[in-house]
């Protein structure tokens, strides 16, 4: 930071200023003689400088001695040279006792103070107020958020300096709605009118600023967080859901049954744990012979958990299936590719996330041989018949959706579609370089919840939000969820 100081200040006499208020003279130690107790505007250099002078116990001046100007809220600076601001800069006291050093203000309104500390220890605290600078901006709160539609939002707008400081002033706003999907229905409120990406133009004092909203459709999702986190589409409803495990992965949930299911870390292997939504808990697979069981997802009439597993016997991975109540467990899918005494250790190569589909006669998985950071080969087998088909589709967590129509995958961050019989295979959208690749439909498969990254380049703040999305298949429309950053790993409810 380069400043330049536009004068030069001399010191005359011992006019001291005490710091405490002290107006019988100076004392022994630590005395500010000028410079303390100012106020001006952000970014200002104070003057005159903050000056102190340091008397023995005879209040004689103790030249040559390290005197430390210790600021946080505030800046310091040697007084031949202004543009080396810092927070703590010590200053040898000259043949009067003194040390002085500019103060100067960083970009934040509020308190100020400096400390400055003798060679005895002793120290005394100067004082200052920072001040807004100029109107420079308008803003309003909330700047982005989700509505259904006929939901309102009420628009808080206010007036900062440059830096961001709010001033105390109030002037008279002027609102306008720059999509369809937002209207104004009264100074200040935005309403939802339509399903879609919305924004209002906010103004006063020549300053304008654009504030958002994702008008969508109705539903409710589960998110993973220090808890499992449900909440209403447009916000509303916020909720935790206590769980004694942490280390969760994978979580999806049963309408039938009214329970989630995920995977835990324990130790070198993981557990498949069902909870309700009061937060009890049970082991889902308690069969001695399994190793490890990940990635479980639902039948869609609740009566399967689906999931990749290994067990001491063939010590492969598979797809495997087991009712909720740990009975009837299946292998469904063998593998011969991911196999070995320790194989159990690591993760599911490349079975990875089986999905039924809607009707129960089906499940996707990938098989074949894993590609790292990439996945499998996308393979939907017949249950009944044991008929297998690759659809030679390479990607990882596929999810069937509740018509049937689709399979959607991820592709290299790209959620990718894909007919079961193999056709109309096209990518929806790119969301970013991930590592958590989970998505989930809705239950009447209109759209898809996943977890949006930002990219280099991208063109505005909704292609650069990181946390959850939501995409119209069938459009391609989409809507991010404000209050969902950096959250992870969604599962609709309804």
């Amino acid at each position: 930071m380069m400043r330049k100081v536009l004068g030069t200040v001399a010191f005359g006499g011992l006019a001291f200023a005490l710091a405490c208020g002290d107006t019988s003279g100076p004392r022994s130690g630590l005395n500010i003689i000028s410079g303390a107790g100012l106020s001006d505007t952000v970014g200002s250099i104070l003057k005159p400088p903050l000056t102190v002078v340091l008397l023995d116990g005879n209040l004689q001046p103790m030249s040559g001695q390290t005197v430390y100007f210790n600021s946080g809220t505030v800046l310091v600076a040697p007084i031949d040279d202004p543009g080396f601001v810092i927070n703590r800069l010590p200053v040898i006291t000259d043949a009067s006792g003194q040390a002085a050093v500019w103060v100067e203000f960083s970009f934040s309104a509020g308190a100020g103070k400096v400390v400055i500390v003798a060679p005895s220890g002793q120290s005394v605290n100067a004082y200052y107020t920072v001040l807004p600078g100029a109107p420079a901006l308008v803003r309003a709160d909330p700047s982005d958020t989700a509505l259904y539609v006929g939901g309102s939002v009420t628009l808080r707008p206010f007036v900062t300096d440059a830096y961001g400081n709010r001033l105390p002033v109030a002037p008279t706003y002027q609102y306008q709605t720059l999509s369809s999907a937002l209207s104004i229905s009264a100074p200040g409120k935005a309403t939802g009118a339509a399903i879609g990406r919305g924004s209002v133009a906010v103004s006063a004092l020549g300053f304008t600023d654009t504030v958002w909203a994702s008008v969508v459709p109705k539903g409710r999702i589960a998110i993973q967080e220090a808890y499992i986190v449900a909440t209403n589409l447009d916000g509303s409803a916020f909720d935790t859901i206590p769980t004694p495990w942490t280390g969760r992965r994978s979580l999806d949930w049963s309408q039938v049954n009214g329970t989630f299911v995920y995977d835990v870390n324990a130790s070198d292997y993981r557990d498949l744990i069902s909870q309700d939504t009061t937060g009890q808990v049970h082991v889902v697979v308690t069969d001695p012979l399994m190793r490890n069981e990940q990635s479980p997802r639902y039948a869609h009439d609740g009566s399967y958990i689906y999931f990749s597993g290994i067990d001491s016997l063939t010590t492969c991975w598979g797809v495997w299936r087991v009712h909720p109540d740990g009975t009837a467990l299946e292998h469904v899918v063998a593998d011969t590719l991911a196999c070995g005494p320790y194989a159990y250790q690591s993760g599911p190569a490349p079975d990875y996330a089986p999905s039924p589909s809607p009707d129960g006669t089906r499940v996707a998985y990938l098989g074949g041989r894993n590609i790292p950071y990439v996945g499998g080969i996308l393979h939907v087998r017949t249950l009944a018949t044991g008929a297998d088909t690759s659809l030679g589709a390479i990607g990882a967590s596929p999810r069937w959706s509740p018509t049937g129509e689709w399979i959607a995958y991820d592709s290299l961050g790209t959620i990718t579609l894909i007919h079961p019989d193999g056709t109309g295979h096209h990518a929806l959208l790119y969301r970013g370089d991930n590592l958590n690749p989970a998505i989930s439909w809705s239950p009447d498969g209109q759209w898809l919840v996943y977890t949006g990254f930002p990219y280099y380049g991208c063109p505005d703040r909704t292609a650069c939000f990181t946390g959850l999305k939501i995409v119209q298949v069938a459009t391609g429309l989409k809507l991010h969820l404000p209050y969902t950053a950096y959250l992870t790993d969604p599962t609709w409810l309804r």
